[in-house]
C-alpha cells in the first residue's frame, strides 16, 4: 500500500500540517515547529520576543543607507522601492524639492548628484549610497540666509510666477553654471529642457540664468 502526504507550513515559524491519505481514514497530524532564525546570522530563537531582542542588540546598523545630503551625513532604513525624492521629503523634511508628476517628466524635482542634475522621483534612494546630493536648502548662506547668486538673479529678472517649478529651474541651472560659469543662451535652454514651467515663464528663466552667470 502507498500513501500520499500533504505539507503546508508556514514561513519560518508556525506550525506544520501534514494530511495522510491512504486506504482507511484519513489521518491529520499538526506538529509545532519552534524557532525563529534570523536573517542576519541565522541563529534560531523559541519565540519572537527573544529574536526581537537579539536583532536590536547585534543587528539595529544593519541594512541602513548612508545618505550625504547638503553636505550632512544620514544613516536611515530605506524600503527598496523608496525613491530619492521620497527620503528627501518625507524623512528628511527637505520640502524644497517639490512632488508633482512622480513620474520624469516635469522636472521639478532636480536635485544636484555627483555634479549632475537627476529627477529624484526617478532615482532609488538605495542606490544613492555613497553619492554626495544637494537639494535647493544647500544655496542660501546657512549663517547670513543671503540667498544664492541664482536665486537673487531669479528673483530681480522675473525667473518665476508660480514658482512651484522654480527649485527644478534654480537646481539645473547651479549643475549648468558650476561646470561652465559662462554659458550662451543655447546651452542654458538645453540645460534646462528636463524641467516644464506651467505658466510658460521661459524669458524670464533664460534671462536669470545669463544674469546670474555673469
Amino acid at each position: 500500500q502507498t500513501a500520499t502526504q500533504t505539507v503546508t507550513t508556514t514561513q519560518q515559524v508556525g506550525t506544520a500540517t501534514v494530511t495522510t491519505t491512504a486506504p482507511g481514514p484519513t489521518q491529520t497530524v499538526t506538529e509545532t515547529i519552534s524557532h525563529f532564525v534570523c536573517s542576519y546570522d541565522s541563529q534560531e530563537f523559541a519565540t519572537i520576543g527573544a529574536l526581537a531582542a537579539h536583532m536590536e542588540a547585534e543587528h539595529a546598523l544593519e541594512g541602513l543607507t548612508k545618505l550625504t545630503v547638503n553636505g550632512e551625513a544620514y544613516e536611515l532604513k530605506v524600503e527598496p522601492n523608496w525613491t530619492l525624492l521620497d527620503v528627501l521629503r518625507d524623512k528628511l523634511n527637505l520640502t524644497g524639492t517639490k512632488l508633482s508628476c512622480d513620474m520624469g517628466e516635469c522636472g521639478f524635482c532636480a536635485v544636484i548628484m555627483g555634479g549632475r542634475p537627476i529627477l529624484s522621483c526617478m532615482v532609488l534612494a538605495a542606490t544613492c549610497e555613497g553619492k554626495n546630493i544637494e537639494t535647493i536648502e544647500a544655496l542660501a548662506d546657512p549663517v547670513t540666509k543671503e540667498l544664492h547668486p541664482i536665486q537673487i538673479a531669479f528673483k530681480e529678472h522675473g525667473g518665476m510666477q508660480c514658482a512651484f517649478c522654480t527649485p527644478g529651474f534654480v537646481m539645473s541651472a547651479k549643475a549648468l553654471l558650476d561646470r561652465n560659469p559662462s554659458p550662451t543662451l543655447d546651452e542654458v535652454k538645453v540645460a534646462l529642457s528636463g524641467v516644464l514651467c506651467r505658466c510658460g515663464n521661459y524669458p524670464g528663466i533664460f534671462n536669470s540664468v545669463i544674469a546670474a552667470s555673469q
